[in-house]
């Protein structure tokens, strides 16, 4: 799958675009809260820098065609409020993708995130043409858990020692959504 231009999408209330360094206080905001980075296995930004890094970094792994991360903005005033998108795909040995997700705490269970992955699901089906979207979670990440349930992901297992997190190897949590499955 090769995407030339990145897209922005459309949901009722939100504009999935690409980020700019000009995004690099609002990411900050977000990346800085420990509530918000302790399921992503990273500290939290201490500078403006660190968003910036994080930004490019993003912005390069498209370039790449290895991943795409959308800035999640709110319509009503673009506010950036998250980031989410396909941390990479596999094409030549099956046909999936990751998912991952986030969302400043302040924008919590208000309904944001289903909206906002029922888009990126579709994309990654209709556009990507996967026929299989992943997502993985920390063992105890119970919201976000429940959100991929609701949203109509299977719990696959646990994977021991997926992933590295805060200084050692920990366990997650693997779901996914066939496109047959799909509404």
């Amino acid at each position: 799958m090769n995407l030339e231009v990145f897209p922005a999408l459309k949901t009722e209330r939100f504009i999935l675009r690409q980020m700019s360094i000009e995004d690099a206080p609002a990411v900050f905001e977000i990346f800085s809260d420990a509530d918000v980075t302790k399921d992503m296995g990273e500290d939290p930004f201490k500078s403006i820098e660190q968003a910036e890094d994080l930004i490019n970094f993003m912005n390069n792994l498209f370039i790449k065609n290895k991943a795409i991360r959308w800035g999640i903005f709110k319509k009503e005033d673009s506010t950036l409020i998250g980031t989410c998108g396909y941390n990479g795909w596999e094409i030549h040995r099956g046909s999936r993708g990751e998912i991952a997700y986030d969302l400043g705490k302040k924008y919590w269970r208000k309904g944001y995130m289903t909206e906002i992955l029922k888009c990126l699901i579709s994309f990654g089906f209709e556009t990507m043409g996967l026929y299989r979207i992943e997502a993985f979670t920390n063992v105890d990440a119970i919201p976000s858990i429940n959100l991929l349930r609701k949203i109509g992901f299977n719990e696959d297992g646990v994977l021991r020692g997926y992933s590295y997190s805060h200084g050692g190897y920990v366990d997650n949590r693997c779901f996914s959504l066939l496109k047959s499955e799909w509404n």
